[in-house]
């Protein structure tokens, strides 16, 4: 299996974070995952994840960030 493709949205401003991942998914290959991580919960993102045939897992790290897990159904 690849290695995650991985976006550290941390430090990023709203909606940069959304803009990376939407780049990022148009080219995610069946088996490969995109990784990001996040100060906050995308919820607009989810939507647009289920709406296109996406699963996704959210983790809440200790240091409060959320780490979102998404591949093609």
């Amino acid at each position: 299996m690849p290695e995650p493709r991985l976006i550290d949205g941390r430090d990023l401003l709203p909606p940069e974070p959304l803009q990376l991942a939407l780049a990022e998914l148009a080219t995610l290959a069946p088996g490969e995952e995109l990784v990001m991580l996040l100060r906050c919960e995308p919820l607009p993102l989810y939507s647009m994840l289920e709406r296109n045939g996406f699963a996704y897992r959210s983790i809440s790290r200790p240091d409060g960030t959320n780490e979102i897990r998404i591949q093609r159904s």
